[in-house]
């Protein structure tokens, strides 16, 4: 059964973020910082407009570098390792087969900020 599908992707990111690591003196805040998620957004939203214009087995480096990146920035901090884990990312990048799974992920990223963004600062 794939990660990823047109239709749980948006669900998923949700679930994702509401089960993320939150600060033990205040349980209303991620230890996830903002400008961690959105690096690794900005990692994402390159590959998604190359994706528009150019042919996927073009992109097939790029893909297996973000895989690489992932890993590095979860290895430097274990609330975006959290993310990576609970997002299940990098099975989700594993099954990156064409044009149409890449810009799925790339979504589902954006989907990730969005409730990331949405759910800052509030109460589970």
């Amino acid at each position: 059964m794939a990660i990823l599908t047109d239709d749980n992707y948006v669900d998923k990111a949700e679930k994702v973020i509401n089960s993320l690591i939150r600060k033990k003196n205040n349980p209303n805040v991620f230890i996830l910082k903002t400008s961690k998620i959105r690096k690794l957004l900005g990692l994402t939203s390159t590959l998604y407009d190359e994706s528009r214009v150019r042919d996927y087995n073009d992109l097939k480096d790029k893909i297996l570098y973000l895989r690489v990146q992932y890993i590095y920035q979860a290895g430097l901090e274990i609330s975006v390792k959290d993310l990576v884990i609970k997002g299940e990312i990098i099975d989700a990048l594993n099954e990156i087969k064409d044009r149409e799974s890449l810009q799925l992920f790339c979504r589902y990223m954006e989907a990730l900020v969005a409730y990331f963004k949405f759910n800052e600062g509030k109460e589970r």
